[in-house]
């Protein structure tokens, strides 16, 4: 298995984080200060090419076109190598190696994640990193860490948008009469009426364009304010979803693996843990001249230890609380932002 450490010629920088990792893009480290002296001595010597001639150092061919994902230390993070197993038997299997973000297990060496954590301390001390991730750093502990599909853009040749498609069906636990679906209803309890993508428009010809919107940043409203460059992109990305089978073939997924709904399955089988990974994964769209490369990605293992009653819990709310039914309260009116309105 690979190693990778502080002396390995690599840099780890840090991108992005969420509640349960931290993502790094990988860099060479520039040569050393002497060797760098040596190859601009004026004399090279009669068997010793000039430094335009010498084959210049390169990443690990392991390492290219990868990002690095490190695990938190918390109390509802899985071991890496457990949520590989997870991955390579639930997960891939159900997807073109094409449509997924491809994941390989490698062995961070101590002193790596010791730096990762001194780094990530030096960045809540100038404000360079989110409040809200401040005061927890990585597992030293940890044995593995995972490289994954880089599905960032470097440069200005691809433009990259990512969204959680969430709930692409109905909870088969919402009520018969619902306005909001899951994804909605959860918003609307957490957020109240602020905008956000309803999944249900990214399965509705007519109204993907909405969801694309969404997904832009853009205000579905004011289509015709925005520049031409805009909308042939907002086009772009319609096609493809319309075209490409990878949400019909997610959403499928998801009903399959839970037909009943979590108040009425066994919420620790692995059907239903799939169903509720497939429910919380990202697709990453890169986008290029001519093409666009869509992968999921976060398909984490979703644990039944401590999740179970989490999840019916939260079913029951959005029930009970009249969330789908927006009768939450005697003002609420369907704000006409989900399909079901």
């Amino acid at each position: 298995m690979l190693t990778i450490g502080l002396d390995d010629g690599v840099q780890l920088v840090y991108l992005a984080e969420g509640a349960a990792n931290v993502v790094y893009r990988i860099r060479s480290l520039p040569l050393d200060p002497s060797i760098s002296a040596d190859l601009n001595f004026e004399s090279y010597g009669p068997n010793t090419p000039p430094p335009t001639d010498i084959e210049p150092l390169h990443m690990d061919p392991c390492l290219e076109a990868k990002l690095v994902r490190l695990r938190k230390k918390t109390s509802s993070t899985t071991p890496v190598a457990a949520s590989q197993n997870h991955f390579e038997n639930m997960i891939k299997p159900l997807f073109p190696s094409e449509n997924v973000v491809q994941q390989i297990l490698f062995q961070p060496s101590k002193d790596l994640l010791i730096d990762c954590n001194a780094r990530l301390r030096e960045m809540e001390r100038n404000g360079a990193r989110p409040a809200k991730r401040h005061d927890v750093y990585l597992a030293e502990d940890e044995m593995h860490g995972m490289l994954v599909t880089d599905m960032s853009c470097n440069d200005d040749t691809f433009k990259f948008f990512e969204f959680k498609p969430k709930w692409l069906a109905q909870s088969p636990s919402a009520p018969p009469k619902s306005k909001r679906c899951r994804t909605c209803a959860l918003r609307a309890m957490k957020k109240g009426s602020k905008q956000g993508l309803c999944p249900l428009d990214l399965m509705d010809e007519d109204k993907i364009i909405i969801a694309v919107c969404r997904v832009m940043g853009l205000d579905p409203h004011r289509l015709q304010d925005y520049s031409g460059s805009k909308r042939d992109m907002l086009g772009r990305i319609r096609d493809f979803l319309l075209k490409d089978p990878l949400l019909r073939r997610l959403k499928q997924l998801q009903m399959d693996k839970d037909p009943k709904g979590v108040l009425k399955a066994n919420v620790t089988s692995q059907d239903i843990l799939a169903a509720m990974t497939l429910r919380d994964c990202t697709l990453y769209l890169k986008i290029g001249q001519s093409s666009i490369d869509a992968r999921l990605g976060d398909l984490d293992l979703k644990t039944g230890k401590g999740k179970a009653e989490y999840w019916r819990g939260l079913e029951r709310h959005l029930i009970d609380g009249g969330w789908y039914t927006a009768t939450e309260n005697e003002k609420s009116v369907a704000e006409n932002l989900c399909q079901l309105a």
